[in-house]
């Protein structure tokens, strides 16, 4: 008896299949949930009112009014005098006006400071959409390994077991089920491995994002057309990376811009009230002063032009970057779409030839290290699937990370 029944349980093993096109993703929907729970994203919120006061401060500018009043008696040592004491007071108002030109700089810059820390909070969720594709995706690897050597070990299990029967029937060789046993064995040995680094996967993500409650298992992501297209026609100068960029070399520039206009100081006007003599004189006088520019102011300027061109070369690299970032991440689903499909194909072949190689069992025409041979190439072919799936699911989630995914509300 060469293993009668066991090609429904061997053919049967777990095989791994794209989601219907057009159905709606839970992967993304959790994404969106625990990014927004994370510290970074409450600070990056929180940011925003420090970013509103900070720009009505620049746009209300550096000066405000000062009021000066002093007082005392005059003594008069003159035995002719009427009096000789007189009570004396003096009083004045002065404020520093800033020039046009500074000015409206400094509107550009409040306006410049809110529209950072709007792409701090973009920035934000950016990063933490990068942090939770990383988690998911190595989640998502294990679970679907554990996935399959699970399947494989029950299934080698199961093999083991009705060659033990057909052993003790006397139909058999104890030597061919001791070979299925431990090949059982080595194989729910590897199950309790992919078992272990699924847990110790969905662990990691449970610890960043508490407050989000996890399935038990990972839910596959939807890689088609519908989805995958969308990442494709981004336009990558609209990224979180790539506008904060642009908008810190535009700070830089407008800082520079300002320090120069600084080297001709701000002038001070104001207006002195005096009483004197017990009001016998008193007078009204406009004053106006002029800081004498000197060597600090130059040196503030150039410090500024300085770090303007530093972040001017700061945002070509860092628009480089997130342009090669996005390009390299679509042509990574490319690769990993055909090797997904490639892996697929490899699956199907690996069992039909076991297929083949299970019936020359049955007959006696093929050994049981072919017929083990044949079935560790299916096993291999198998996981092969299960981790091209992954790598596939994990570059669309990254690119949906790189581009921006749904916009914060």
């Amino acid at each position: 008896m060469k293993l009668p029944l066991l090609a429904a349980a061997l053919l049967g093993s777990l095989f791994l299949a794209l989601p219907a096109a057009g159905q709606t993703d839970p992967v993304v929907d959790l994404m969106e949930q625990s990014i927004r729970t994370s510290p970074s994203f409450r600070s990056a919120r929180a940011d925003i009112d420090r970013a509103s006061a900070s720009a009505n401060r620049i746009a209300s500018g550096p000066y405000e009014f000062e009021v000066n009043a002093s007082g005392g008696q005059r003594k008069i040592d003159d035995p002719l005098a009427a009096e000789n004491r007189y009570t004396e007071w003096s009083a004045g108002i002065s404020r520093t006006v800033r020039l046009p030109g500074k000015r409206q700089v400094d509107t550009n810059l409040a306006r410049l400071e809110i529209d950072l820390a709007g792409t701090g909070l973009d920035q934000s969720l950016f990063n933490e959409r990068q942090k939770f594709a990383t988690l998911w995706s190595t989640w998502r690897r294990a679970d679907l390994l554990s996935e399959s050597s699970a399947s494989q070990a029950a299934e080698a299990l199961r093999i083991a077991e009705l060659q033990q029967i057909a052993v003790d029937k006397g139909a058999e060789r104890q030597i061919r089920a001791d070979q299925l046993a431990a090949e059982a064995g080595l194989l729910q040995l590897q199950a309790e491995q992919d078992r272990t680094a699924t847990q110790v996967a969905r662990a990691a993500l449970v610890a960043r994002y508490p407050d989000i409650v996890f399935p038990e298992r990972t839910t596959p992501l939807d890689v088609s057309d519908e989805m995958i297209t969308p990442l494709f026609e981004t336009d990558i100068e609209n990224t979180p990376a790539y506008r904060r960029a642009g908008l810190v070399a535009e700070q830089a520039r407008l800082k520079a811009q300002r320090a120069r206009m600084e080297k001709r100081p701000d002038p001070t006007f104001g207006l002195d009230f005096g009483n004197e003599f017990g009001g016998s004189e008193t007078s009204v006088m406009a004053r106006v002063s002029i800081p004498i520019g000197g060597s600090a102011r130059q040196a503030y300027a150039r410090e500024m032009s300085a770090s303007a061109t530093v972040a001017e070369l700061d945002r070509v690299t860092a628009q480089r970057e997130a342009f090669q970032a996005v390009q390299s991440a679509r042509q990574s689903i490319g690769a990993a779409m055909t090797l997904y499909e490639k892996s697929l194909e490899t699956a199907e072949s690996s069992r039909k030839i076991l297929e083949t190689i299970q019936k020359g069992y049955e007959y006696g025409e093929i050994t049981i290290t072919e017929f083990l041979n044949g079935r560790r190439a299916y096993i291999s072919a198998q996981r092969m699937v299960a981790e091209q799936r992954a790598r596939l699911e994990g570059d669309v989630l990254h690119l949906l990370a790189l581009t921006g995914g749904p916009k914060a509300e």
